[in-house]
């Protein structure tokens, strides 16, 4: 064992934090967000030790600047970087197994180590100790339906073998209870604690760069990952047929090079008054400053069980137009925006029409109206006192 493996503190709780990936890491969006909030809200008062792989989605060389096998500071957090050959199954055991902590928080539904780990309890590889699973948006059906056969199949067996079972389950939001409570039986339902996920410590909005808005003309944005579930295909194909100079650029990472091509075939056929531009990746620390570039964030997701990058959208006083399919459902009713069914795509040819028109105070309103949003959001939210309850209580069955 690994003498920097022996983490002790007197006074707090110490949770054990698995995750795919995580900073610097960026591609995978949410799941890094979220843990990384939650750490720099709570990390003063719990110890957050963070196991995850020593490279991002996608990527095969390690971080630069990190050290595998110890712990290192990441903020508030102490974070162990593993190595392929530690995420094997029995050098990934040991691994956990040797680690001091009261409650083990297990991020993502169906992400490989999260299956792993699971895996590894269920036949007595792991010390027993409490457990939240974090299923991160899985269980919705906007995101099940992206590659159904497999995903079903997993659960199927999932439930044969009981990887599931005792579990105590951190949903982020009622409807996302009902979705686990549907896959997992209403057994589960005194094991679920509902607490939103946290948004950025201290967010404000940054007004010094931001273009200014002129009638019949509008800047959009689209920020997240290149992949079906965000439906970036549709958010390119509502724009047929509309006026005015529209710029549209669109950054994230290049998840589904098939779906990416798919996309640029409908670009090809967007009318010249349309500018389509992709922008590459963003890391976390300019998503906001890029935001504050437009006057439009577009994100008609297929799911999200919180969406981060919405949040930041709107503490950067951009309005946003979004699916149905999250959690911002209030978004119309206080004029920070839309979020409406996809099955209405004229609606957001609408939307997109009154915006393109609009002159710079009205649009200034908006903005006003945004933050005022963001002020009400982030004042009468009891988050973090039910994210603080969830680990009490999971840490003291």
């Amino acid at each position: 064992m690994n003498p920097s493996d022996k983490i002790t503190s007197p006074t707090k709780i110490i949770i054990l934090v698995l995750i795919n990936y995580y900073l610097p890491g960026y591609k995978t969006g949410g799941p890094v967000r979220s843990i990384s909030n939650l750490v720099e809200w709570l990390g003063d008062e719990i110890e957050f030790l963070i196991l995850t792989a020593d490279h991002d989605a996608g990527m095969s060389d390690p971080y630069p600047n990190i050290r595998s096998g110890v712990w290192n500071q990441v903020g508030k957090a102490k974070v162990r970087y593993l190595t392929r050959e530690e995420l094997k199954v029995s050098r990934f055991s040991q691994i956990i197994n040797a680690i001091k902590f009261d409650l083990f928080y297990i991020d993502s539904l169906l992400a490989s180590t999260s299956i792993r780990a699971l895996i590894l309890r269920r036949f007595a590889m792991l010390l027993d100790k409490p457990i939240i699973l974090s299923p991160r948006g899985h269980l919705g059906a906007g995101a099940l339906r992206q590659k159904w056969v497999k995903k079903y199949s997993f659960l199927i067996v999932a439930r044969f073998l009981r990887l599931y079972a005792r579990l105590n389950w951190h949903a982020t939001s009622e409807q996302e209870k009902r979705e686990i409570i549907h896959n997992f039986g209403q057994e589960t339902a005194h094991r679920i604690s509902v607490a939103p996920n946290l948004p950025i410590p201290g967010a404000q909005h940054i007004t010094e760069t931001r273009p200014s808005k002129r009638s019949n003309s509008l800047r959009i944005v689209f920020l997240s990952r290149i992949s079906r579930k965000k439906n970036l295909h549709f958010a390119i194909e509502s724009m047929q047929g509309l006026k005015g100079r529209i710029d549209f650029d669109i950054y994230g990472p290049l998840e589904d090079e098939d779906y990416w091509k798919e996309c640029q075939e409908s670009i090809k056929k967007l009318p010249v008054n349309v500018n389509v531009q992709y922008r590459g990746t963003v890391s976390f620390d300019h998503v906001t400053n890029v935001l504050s570039q437009y006057h439009l964030f577009y994100l008609p997701t297929l799911h999200e069980n919180y969406g981060h990058v919405i949040f930041e959208a709107l503490s950067a006083g951009c309005p946003v137009l979004i699916s149905d399919q999250t959690p911002w459902k209030d978004l119309e009713i206080y004029g920070a925006g839309w979020a409406v069914p996809l099955a209405d795509i004229e609606n957001f040819k609408s939307i997109i029409d009154v915006l393109v028109s609009m002159s710079e105070d009205d649009f200034e309103a908006v903005s006003a109206r945004v933050l005022e949003y963001v002020q009400l959001y982030l004042g009468s939210s009891p988050i973090l006192e039910q994210t603080r309850a969830m680990f009490s209580n999971a840490a003291a069955n």
